[in-house]
């Protein structure tokens, strides 16, 4: 699951993007990767590490509640058809 997110303001000079998704490897451990930065860079990503789906679901989704009370909008995918 991905949430990408924008949060765009021409009067601040302010085009930013944030993607969040809940990742697992091979050994069974769930994280949360996050990526962000402004459009048109790579910009920076970090991954924390949970020990259970759960706690992982539950940071990914205050992270999103978070960005939502700074602005960001989420970004729907576009519809297929």
């Amino acid at each position: 699951m991905q949430i990408d997110m924008r949060r765009v303001d021409p009067q601040l000079n302010m085009n930013r993007f944030y993607s969040v998704e809940l990742t697992k490897d091979l050994f069974g451990h769930h994280g949360v990767h996050r990526q962000w930065g402004r459009f048109g860079t790579w910009g920076r990503h970090r991954c924390d590490w949970y020990s259970s789906q759960t706690e992982a679901e539950r940071a990914c989704s205050d992270l999103v509640k978070q960005k939502l009370a700074r602005g960001y909008l989420l970004k729907l995918p576009p519809s297929y058809g």
